[in-house]
């Protein structure tokens, strides 16, 4: 007999990872009675959305802006836990500087101010005005479709959608980008239905900031949750291997060697990560080893932690990049250049910024009168080579943060950065992608790898797996949830199943 075969589990459910999707299936688990063990292997919890000091400066890991905040499956989570709404979302009058490329437009808040500057940013693009009425159809379309008529729009590109809608390049292109980068995908490769859905909650909830504390007070206050139903969260407890025998989930080994015994286990880093390195391939039929390995990761970003001496946006965030002005028009071609060199591994002239300004929406987070920037520039995930160094791509980002920023260079009290590699090791995932199951069209919806896996108490959660709709972190919050509450059943009619056998 197998010495293993007849320990009593220690726990029903063991949660690898304290991010927005670990933090969030631990709390459900432990809120639905289950005896929960929430592991992460750093020192601080919250994956992506941890943080770190440095003289003065709270500094988060990821970058981030929250699109629904308490509207969304955040204030859901805190809502069930029995916690109301403790988290504090705040916002800016104008939630981006659009500049670069073409533009420079301050986008409001609210839907009136955002409607009355879209005349300055059509002129600034150079669309011709003979375009405008079917810009306004297209706006038009985007805001009133139909639930239903989303989800037809789920398994073909944002491309398609476009080229179904208008012939002009500048059109096609512009929106394109827009649609795309909420999953930092291309326009031919992110959905058109996961990208309608959220630009509508984005635009229509108008509910776009960050919160008090940090990043970190997301998952924070879900792990207060877990720990209030009775969870146990343990920090620097990395998972060196899931144990696995005759189809059956036995166990977690940590790193230092420890053997933590449980029914079941939910895994929030990649699929490919928990089948190839924590689980062993071995253990799966061959046809869900292909679909992990086919998996299509989002690109990812190199990053810098900016300190200023003093306040040089005054946006929520600043998006756009370099060059400031083009040369040619912004067509589609233009878009496919830049983006395959990117693909190729090779610096292009085109630098995409995504920038927070997290201190203009809490100031405690540096000291009094300074401003804490958060700039990200898209870079190939790790699994590409780089042709032209790590380096290039990092001073590729300064440059054009000091372009688009003009008192910034001056202003600098210090700056870090992190390379792609710095961020994967931080959040556990080898290929340091962003969204780990990135939303293309044949990834999306029922499309996307279920919860649970060939391996009896084995499940996914998080970016990587379940059928949520979001943008990132809201994704991974909504996937924990579900992914907690399909154990819970599961367990149950496990539970129920072998009462009856004996029974019987």
């Amino acid at each position: 007999m197998n010495k293993h075969a007849l320990e009593i589990p220690q726990w029903d459910v063991v949660v690898i990872g304290t991010g927005m999707g670990g933090s969030a299936a631990g709390a459900i688990c432990a809120l639905n009675g289950l005896r929960t063990l929430v592991l992460e292997k750093n020192p601080r919890p919250g994956g992506a959305c941890s943080y770190y000091e440095k003289e003065g400066f709270q500094m988060d890991c990821g970058t981030h802006l929250f699109i629904r905040g308490n509207k969304g499956p955040f204030g859901k989570l805190t809502r069930r836990l029995g916690m109301g709404t403790p988290l504090e979302f705040r916002h800016t009058k104008n939630t981006v500087h659009l500049k670069g490329m073409g533009m420079d437009v301050k986008v409001p808040r609210s839907l009136g101010g955002q409607l009355a500057i879209l005349p300055k940013a059509l002129v600034q693009s150079g669309i011709s005005p003979m375009q405008y009425p079917g810009i306004y159809r297209l706006v038009r379309d985007l805001m009133n479709k139909k639930p239903h008529e989303i989800d037809a729009l789920n398994h073909i590109t944002v491309e398609e959608y476009m080229l179904s809608f208008t012939d002009n390049e500048e059109i096609r292109a512009m929106f394109g980008l827009l649609l795309g980068l909420m999953f930092i995908l291309p326009p031919w490769e992110a959905s058109a239905g996961e990208s309608i859905w959220n630009l509508q909650k984005l635009i229509k909830e108008a509910n776009l900031g960050y919160p008090k504390g940090g990043a970190v007070a997301i998952p924070k206050a879900f792990l207060k949750g877990a720990e209030m139903h009775g969870a146990q969260v343990r920090m620097k407890a990395g998972v060196k291997q899931i144990e696995v025998e005759n189809g059956q989930v036995k166990a977690v080994v940590l790193r230092g060697g420890e053997r933590i015994t449980t029914r079941a286990v939910i895994s929030t880093t990649s699929v490919f990560d928990t089948v190839h390195n924590l689980v062993g391939q071995q253990h799966f039929p061959a046809p869900y080893v292909e679909r992990t390995t086919a998996i299509k990761p989002s690109w990812t970003a190199v990053q810098a932690k900016i300190a200023v001496r003093k306040p040089v946006i005054d946006a929520g965030s600043l998006v756009g990049g370099t060059p400031l002005k083009l040369d040619s028009k912004f067509s589609d071609q233009f878009l496919r250049d830049s983006i395959g060199s990117l693909e190729r591994g090779e610096f292009s002239n085109m630098v995409p910024i995504y920038a927070p300004v997290p201190s203009n929406y809490d100031p405690a987070l540096c000291p009094p009168g300074c401003q804490l920037i958060t700039a990200v520039a898209v870079a190939p995930t790790l699994d590409i080579e780089l042709k032209d160094g790590e380096q290039r791509w990092i001073d590729g980002m300064m440059d054009s943060m000091y372009q688009l920023v003009p008192e910034l260079k001056e202003n600098i009290l210090f700056y870090d950065t992190w390379s792609v590699k710095t961020l994967a090791a931080w959040i556990g995932k080898s290929n340091g992608s962003a969204i780990t199951t990135s939303q293309t069209p044949d990834q999306v919806g029922l499309k996307r790898p279920a919860h649970n896996t060939p391996v009896k108490g084995l499940y996914i959660a998080g970016d990587c797996g379940g059928h949520a709709r979001g943008v990132g972190t809201e994704l991974a919050c909504q996937s924990g949830m579900d992914c907690a509450d399909q154990v819970t059943s599961d367990m149950h009619n496990y539970v129920l199943g072998d009462a009856i056998l004996r029974a019987g």
